[in-house]
């Protein structure tokens, strides 16, 4: 059944490659993968947005929470425990079709895929105007890896199911954002 499953996944990036790939969608997607590298891209939307006071600090603690959470989940547990390796070490096929270099680690769950959920997540939750953006931005981010090869789309839906949950604990139930007295966190105990 898993090899089933892992020939099927090699196939359907073997498709995605094999797509036309412009160069200005070379670049699109190389830039969407770089800036979010580490989280960059979300940590730094979060400071500005807080420093202009459209956030606050207490929320733009919560996302920083979630990616915390996604590189303890995935960097520290998962990768090591899973040991995927990436589609170019594993396939000559892919590896034919594409240029991106591969990062040193396991593939498996995909960490940009799952920074980008957990950022879109926690953003969004604060941010409800923005939100279409902001999961466009982190759908880009995750469909990147495919496009570059250097994720399989198991990997990719394994970061966003490990994004959504690490992003669903960092914010729970919590009103950070609320301004009004009627929606403020009560400091009376429980």
């Amino acid at each position: 059944m898993l090899e089933t499953l892992a020939t099927i996944d090699a196939r359907v990036l073997v498709w995605i490659l094999s797509l036309p790939h412009p160069e200005w969608l070379d670049w699109l997607m190389a830039a969407a993968s770089a800036v979010a590298h580490h989280a960059g891209i979300w940590l730094a939307l979060g400071v500005v947005l807080a420093a202009w006071g459209r956030l606050s600090w207490m929320a733009y603690w919560q996302v920083v929470l979630a990616i915390v959470l996604v590189f303890l989940a995935v960097d520290v547990v998962l990768k090591p425990a899973i040991g995927r390796a990436r589609p170019s070490d594993a396939n000559p096929t892919i590896a034919a079709l594409t240029d991106a270099e591969p990062p040193a680690n396991p593939a498996m769950p995909s960490g940009h895929a799952a920074t980008a959920v957990a950022g879109a997540y926690a953003l969004a939750r604060v941010l409800p105007t923005a939100r279409i953006v902001l999961w466009l931005l982190a759908a880009l981010i995750a469909v990147s890896r495919l496009y570059l090869g250097v994720h399989y789309p198991l990997d990719v839906v394994a970061g966003t199911l490990v994004g959504s949950a690490c992003a669903a604990l960092s914010v729970g139930g919590t009103v950070w954002y609320s301004r009004g007295p009627a929606g403020r966190i009560s400091q009376e105990p429980r």
